[in-house]
């Protein structure tokens, strides 16, 4: 009998293929990241936008009740001048929530009924190193307002 004369060795991948392979995922890498860390964005903003809508919600209710602002509620005269500094949302109830992506301010609502509002940026739509176009972007996804 005779032997046929095949190709020896172990069959595995040579090093150009694990290379290209590489690049490959990369390039991949390269593409998805950006996308990747714009919805981590989104949902840090759409907690903060739901954290803030239930604060709302509780402290028009309680000036709905009682007819007076209450002094528990951080209350800034004008937004203009550093009013929106704060990062964590005391309920009325107690609880403490930090806010992931941004800051917010309550003003009294002078027009209407009375009660308050409140204002939301996120931290990318103030950023001092953002272009235009970027900043432009997030004030249409990521600003609120309740009146």
């Amino acid at each position: 009998m005779k032997k046929s004369k095949g190709k020896k060795g172990n069959g595995g991948f040579s090093l150009v293929e694990l290379i290209i392979v590489i690049a490959i995922m990369a390039v991949l890498v390269g593409v998805l990241a950006p996308q990747y860390l714009s919805y981590i964005h989104k949902a840090k903003v759409a907690a903060d936008q739901a954290n803030l809508k239930n604060y709302y919600t509780e402290i028009q209710l309680d000036y709905a009740s009682t007819g007076v602002y209450n002094p528990q509620v951080p209350l800034v005269d004008n937004i203009g001048e550093g009013g929106y500094e704060l990062r964590e949302i005391h309920f009325l109830s107690g609880q403490t929530v930090k806010l992931k992506a941004g800051y917010y301010a309550v003003t009294e609502n002078t027009k209407g009924q009375g009660g308050y509002n409140i204002c939301y940026y996120c931290d990318l739509c103030t950023a001092a190193d953002a272009d235009e176009q970027t900043k432009q972007k997030h004030l249409d996804t990521c600003v609120i307002t309740f009146l």
